[in-house]
């Protein structure tokens, strides 16, 4: 397997001309698409540290550690300088796209010392053990077990290549729906049945926002964008041979246990 430093090294000369150190944060509460979401937050943390251990570095190569020793990519910062204030360590870090095409997609195998978070480059090569496709969302978790928010959704839209898992699932069941309008703190019921069941009803809300639906349309007259507001999940799968008659009494037991047609988006 080909090594980090020499990966990189096929990209820019910084390791010859500045200091750099590689950094791991670890956080095993989150999942990949978690962190993605939570980039920035991330990024205030690196930021505030309570020793000053980016003192000497003139760039910072940063990683999200995953499970064991893997550890994801998630960035490269120039250190354009620090200050201390009530004991802690405040680094000015600006982002730069040296290795943008990494970004979020390259794993290594950080070595035995996982507990050292912080190491030169040049001591501390890294081997490489993955390279995800572009526009990956990560393992899918089960048809009951995520949340997708809309820019994920047109993400799986967007990059099937990169999520077959995903596609494969989505695809080959019937099911009933909720979508979120996290803004408004309302919720809508779907159902979705026929030709490529969740799939293909979810798409349709990628390429409109609303999926032609009433009082979902009515949210987009004063913002385009509306449907960054909305999540997805799947509140039942059903067998691909479920009748529509069946999946859409099933659709209204929903309706009636959540009052989406009283205080929700659905207007029948």
């Amino acid at each position: 397997m080909i090594g980090l430093n020499e990966l990189f090294s096929l990209k820019s000369d910084m390791f010859a001309k500045y200091k750099v150190k590689y950094v791991r944060h670890k956080d095993s509460r989150k999942e990949y698409r978690e962190l993605i979401k939570d980039r920035e937050e991330l990024l205030k943390y690196q930021a505030h540290q309570s020793k000053n251990v980016f003192k000497d570095c003139d760039y910072i190569i940063s990683f999200f550690g995953q499970d064991g020793a893997k550890s994801l990519f998630i960035g490269t910062f120039k250190v354009n300088g620090w200050y201390e204030s009530a004991g802690e360590f405040h680094y000015d870090l600006q982002e730069v796209d040296i290795f943008e095409d990494f970004k979020d997609r390259l794993v290594v195998d950080w070595g035995k010392a996982t507990l050292s978070w912080h190491q030169w480059v040049n001591d501390n090569d890294k081997e490489v053990v993955e390279m995800l496709p572009k526009g990956y969302l990560g393992e899918f978790p089960g048809l009951l077990n995520f949340i997708l928010d809309f820019d994920e959704l047109k993400q799986l839209h967007n990059n099937i290549d990169a999520n077959k898992e995903w596609y494969h699932h989505l695809s080959s069941v019937n099911g009933v729906y909720l979508i979120l309008d996290e803004k408004a703190g309302k919720q809508y019921i779907g159902s979705a049945y026929g030709k490529d069941g969740l799939w293909q009803r979810w798409s349709e809300y990628v390429r409109s926002g609303h999926g032609g639906n009433k009082l979902l349309k009515e949210c987009f007259v004063y913002d385009a964008n509306y449907a960054r507001n909305f999540k997805f999940t799947v509140l039942q799968s059903l067998p691909s041979n479920t009748t529509n008659k069946e999946v859409i009494n099933i659709e209204n037991l929903y309706k009636k246990k959540l009052g989406t047609r009283l205080f929700g988006l659905n207007d029948n």
